[in-house]
């Protein structure tokens, strides 16, 4: 469905690969970050490898995910922190992102944050996790 919404756009604006695009058979690579349950996170993995490809498929690319998943295909501690980590780094950059119409109520939060004890940001973090 996707492959055959950017060939129609490629085709609507005249580029080369616009009629081919829509004929290749799409492959899924292999990697050894790889989830089996983990369907929240998709766009965490997008964002990422978007960041990290540069052009080398398969074993050649690393997206610096840990490599290890439990033996059921589960997520371990080390990948939940890495994503977490990463979660807060493209919310982070979003907000802040000189694109982003509702930077200058955004900016008055984040000074109010930093403001805050470390105990405090801890609880609050906790808090937030306890309501998700």
């Amino acid at each position: 469905m996707q492959r055959d919404a950017l060939s129609v756009y490629l085709e609507k604006i005249g580029h080369p690969a616009g009629g081919v695009i829509g004929q290749v058979e799409p492959v899924r690579l292999e990697m050894p970050c790889r989830t089996k349950h983990n369907i929240i996170d998709c766009g965490v993995f997008l964002m990422r490898h978007m960041e990290t490809y540069k052009g080398v498929a398969g074993k050649g690319w690393e997206c610096g995910f840990s490599n290890k998943c439990t033996d059921a295909g589960e997520i371990t501690y080390k990948q939940c922190k890495e994503i977490d980590d990463l979660r807060h780094k493209y919310l982070t950059k979003m907000l802040l992102s000189d694109a982003n119409e509702y930077r200058s109520f955004v900016e008055p939060e984040v000074a109010k944050y930093k403001k805050l004890s470390t105990d405090k940001k801890k609880a609050r973090s906790s808090s937030l996790r306890r309501n998700q």
